[in-house]
């Protein structure tokens, strides 16, 4: 099964390899080109004003759970989650933010919850962005044909029922498996302010990260919709967490090809942007790598950490 997972991966890269093989590496390069170091830089600073306001937001939950992070604590650990996240399989980087801040927590579950409650905010705000994406193109482009076959109906509807059913049969066995760590997980005290001031931090943080795309866009003189650029790449977003691509590696580009092919605009110029983008992401993971550097943990306790699970 894990050998499986780690081939998997490998159809992102295919999907590069194979794009740039038919458009061309002259023609991407020449697309790259058109971009400046001045604002590259730019961006590189927006994304890393972005991972500061997702710190703020993960500070904000860790102190609803009595986990008291200072400002600075909670910037630096979740830049070092960040590296490790994009670097070790399964982004086990979020298990090393808690080994860091192992001391500050009250419980494990607690500290496990307030990683999972940072994450649903994460997840909520891409849905809701992918969901509008999803009707601009709809109203847009037609890009999904509604099938007047029955069966088709059925065939969504069952995979809901048979769900309820697994639940109501083994309803005893997870709610005493669940119970605990529904327990651990409402613990917080977020409340009605604190929540609305971390989906703002979200959607705030997302809007400039995906924004990056329409910048560079701009900047490298891509006469494309940038309203429809802005909301493919949240769609984008939920693809690259497929488990069959590293870094987005290969789903991105092919993503932003697709997206180009119905502005009818060149494909290697979606490849470059994508690229450019690949770079600056790499790039904004350094801070993390640096603090990692200095106070690393070993690779087999984020794993322990894992198996807590």
């Amino acid at each position: 099964m894990k050998r499986l997972g780690f081939l998997l991966k490998f159809i992102g890269f295919g999907l590069l390899f194979f794009l740039i093989y038919k458009i061309g590496w002259r023609e991407t390069i020449d697309s790259i080109k058109k971009i400046s170091a001045g604002h590259f830089l730019i961006a590189l600073l927006i994304l890393w004003v972005a991972f500061y306001l997702k710190s703020v937001r993960w500070r904000i939950i860790s102190i609803s759970y009595k986990i008291q992070l200072k400002s600075f604590q909670a910037f630096k650990v979740f830049f070092i989650g960040l590296f490790l996240a994009n670097i070790t399989p399964g982004r086990l980087g979020d298990f090393g933010r808690l080994l860091y801040i192992k001391d500050d927590l009250p419980s494990q579950k607690v500290g496990w919850s307030s990683l999972i409650m940072d994450r649903i905010f994460d997840l909520v705000c891409l849905l809701l962005f992918s969901f509008v994406a999803l009707l601009y193109f709809q109203v847009n482009f037609e890009i999904i044909q509604f099938s007047k076959d029955d069966s088709a109906f059925l065939l969504w509807l069952i995979g809901p029922v048979l769900i309820l059913i697994i639940v109501f049969v083994f309803k005893t066995k997870l709610k005493s498996l669940l119970s605990p760590w529904w327990k651990a997980f409402t613990s917080h005290d977020l409340g009605f302010v604190k929540s609305i001031q971390s989906f703002l931090l979200t959607c705030l943080s997302m809007v400039l990260i995906y924004g990056v795309f329409n910048y560079i866009a701009f900047v490298m003189k891509i006469e494309i919709d940038h309203l429809g650029l802005f909301l493919g790449t949240f769609v984008l977003g939920m693809l690259t967490l497929l488990p069959i691509t590293v870094l987005g590696i290969g789903v991105r580009e092919t993503s932003l090809v697709l997206i180009f092919q119905l502005y009818e605009l060149p494909a290697q110029d979606a490849i470059a942007l994508s690229l450019i983008i690949f770079l600056i992401q790499l790039i904004s993971f350094l801070p993390g790598a640096i603090w990692f550097y200095f106070s690393p943990i070993q690779l087999k306790d984020l794993k322990s950490k894992k198996e807590i699970i």
